[in-house]
């Protein structure tokens, strides 16, 4: 039997660009990954960090695109995205909540913000009016109570995050062979991600390991990332709010340490692999595990784990949503 051949156009406010090629390049990743499945997409980029009134422009650009084009459906990767595509009736709609459109964004003191609260409700509503949701895990489903919604985290790349050696990966980044390092693979600037209890957690541990660092990753192209990741220690995520943390996946790929606080499903993601901590979101608990990976020395055996999350398996399962959306199955 062929491959049914599907044209979808994307609507995102999540892509990589120029001045940002790291910033929404797993949207990108999976997407590409649907193509051997027989997708072929456009993209709509909304840019919506550079003004909200973009999100308007995106409107009358989506109606334009669907006079120039025949699409199947429209896909869209996060809340605000959706209710740009949501803004026509012609063609079905499938959302991807990414998590905090869904879960509300945190501030430090771990309350929801304004404008988080804004796209819990917003999120909340759209996903009643489009004709399919995907959400990264199952405390997004229960947030939004839609029990209809397809739980599918995104893959990932196990070709792109393998493991390689250590000094290897570091020479090629010219980072120092005799420190240590823990991997901050955000800005230190993005409230939620709480850098702040990172950096006082590698304070903490530098008293027991005085060549320890942080290296803070962003806005770094994608193909780069397995190196960081390869040549870390270890990976700590101190999140207030994850969906499906795509770093912990990545990291399990390449058998770096995971440290993680309960987030998302992380705790799930990491399971009982050896070497890989769920900790509470203190910088104390954090530090202690840092100095004993960094004694320990070991690499995990994390990449085990993810195939069930690979590219291709993950893909399949987001042509399935489609082939229900347009009556396929």
């Amino acid at each position: 039997m062929p491959t049914p051949s599907y044209r979808a156009l994307v609507v995102t406010n999540l892509w990589p660009s120029e001045a940002d090629p790291g910033y929404g390049s797993f949207v990108e990743a999976q997407m590409e990954s649907l193509k051997p499945l027989g997708v072929e997409f456009d993209v709509l980029f909304v840019n919506g960090r550079e003004s909200l009134w973009n999100y308007l422009r995106g409107v009358l650009q989506l109606r334009h695109r669907l006079r120039a084009q025949h699409y199947d459906l429209v896909h869209a990767h996060f809340g605000l995205s959706g209710w740009v595509a949501r803004f026509q009736f012609q063609i079905p709609v499938v959302v991807s909540f990414m998590g905090d459109d869904v879960l509300g964004r945190f501030k430090r003191n771990g309350r929801i913000s304004p404008v988080g609260r804004v796209f819990r409700i917003s999120s909340y509503f759209l996903s009643r009016l489009v004709s399919a949701v995907i959400v990264k895990s199952e405390k997004m489903k229960a947030t939004l109570d839609l029990p209809s919604a397809h739980v599918i985290p995104n893959g990932v790349d196990l070709n792109l995050f393998r493991p390689m050696q250590r000094d290897e990966a570091r020479q090629s980044l010219g980072l120092d062979g005799g420190k240590k390092f823990v991997l901050f693979p955000y800005s230190s600037t993005t409230e939620n991600k709480r850098y702040d209890i990172v950096q006082a957690a590698v304070q903490n541990a530098k008293r027991e390991i005085p060549q320890l660092e942080i290296v803070e990753v962003s806005k770094v192209p994608r193909p780069k990332i397995p190196l960081y990741m390869n040549a870390a220690d270890a990976l700590v995520i101190a999140s207030q709010s994850e969906g499906s943390p795509n770093t912990v996946k990545e990291a399990m790929a390449v058998n770096l340490p995971v440290i993680t606080v309960d987030v998302g499903d992380a705790a799930r993601l990491i399971g009982s692999t050896d070497g890989c901590y769920v900790v509470p979101r203190e910088a104390e608990a954090m530090a202690a595990k840092i100095v004993e990976i960094c004694r320990r020395g070991a690499r995990t055996n994390g990449r085990s784990s993810m195939e069930r999350l690979s590219m291709d398996k993950v893909a399949r399962q987001i042509v399935q949503v489609y082939d229900q959306v347009l009556g396929r199955r």
